[in-house]
């Protein structure tokens, strides 16, 4: 021991003690109050991240109700578009038979009658605006199943080919329309509706304004044209109607609606 160091005494050594137990008990404490800190922000952190999982996946119960019905709509005016299709095709057809049969002058009522219902028209409507919603919103991620996602896009682009088909019909129709003036009298034509909208039978035979079996025969043509477009029609919505009953299963199975 070096001659100018004094000695420690024994309060001197009871002071570090104390000291050194201090510092020691301050260790723990601010470890513990560490730990306590992190233990609530991470609580925290899983509460939250449960509660937005629950608000999630009751979104998305939300949103597969709704495809839900939108898909049941979607088979109901389906059904009649394709019922009302199959019997106007037939009945072009036989529309275009009378105008082009040699009889055709003693069959002036029916080929008013039915020439008048060629503009006649019951569209599809698709009920899209849950899945629109979905899409505008950027919450198709919020279904989890990939595969209903999948067929339901697919689903989907099959209602647009629809559409762009009946578009086709339409153009075919102004076709027609363009043509009928010079094939029926338009008085006789107009007589064959009704200030109801409904279709009236004629009972005076009208005729055809021309003979000129070219002409006929053109409109006949436009005639069996769109005959065969509305079958074609009938049948992509017969597949799509189809589709819509297997997403409709799809959905069910995956996400176990009642």
């Amino acid at each position: 021991m070096e001659e100018n160091q004094a000695p420690e005494t024994e309060k001197d050594l009871s002071n570090n003690e104390v000291i050194k137990s201090l510092k020691k008990t301050n260790w723990k404490s601010y470890f513990k109050e560490f730990f306590m800190l992190f233990l609530a922000v991470f609580c925290g952190f899983l509460a939250e991240n449960y509660r937005e999982s629950l608000s999630a996946q009751k979104i998305e119960k939300e949103y597969i109700v709704s495809l839900v019905e939108d898909l049941k709509t979607d088979t109901t005016n389906l059904s009649g578009y394709i019922s009302f299709r199959k019997e106007k095709s037939v009945l072009m057809d036989s529309l275009a038979g009378m105008i082009l049969s040699e009889e055709w002058s003693l069959l002036g009522n029916q080929i008013y009658f039915l020439a008048r219902q060629v503009f006649n028209d019951q569209p599809f409507f698709y009920s899209n605006g849950t899945i629109q919603q979905l899409k505008n919103a950027g919450n198709l991620r919020l279904l989890r199943k990939r595969n209903v996602v999948n067929e339901l896009l697919k689903y989907e682009k099959k209602v647009k080919v629809l559409e762009e088909w009946d578009e086709n019909d339409n153009r075919t129709k102004s076709t027609f329309r363009e043509m009928g003036g010079r094939v029926f009298h338009s008085s006789d034509l107009n007589a064959t509706m009704d200030s109801n909208m409904k279709f009236v039978m004629p009972t005076t035979n009208p005729q055809l304004i021309t003979d000129d079996f070219g002409i006929i025969n053109e409109i006949a043509f436009q005639i069996h044209y769109l005959s065969k477009m509305t079958k074609g029609n009938s049948l992509r919505a017969e597949s799509l109607k189809s589709d819509a009953v297997r997403l409709l299963e799809l959905i069910h199975s995956e996400y176990k609606l009642d």
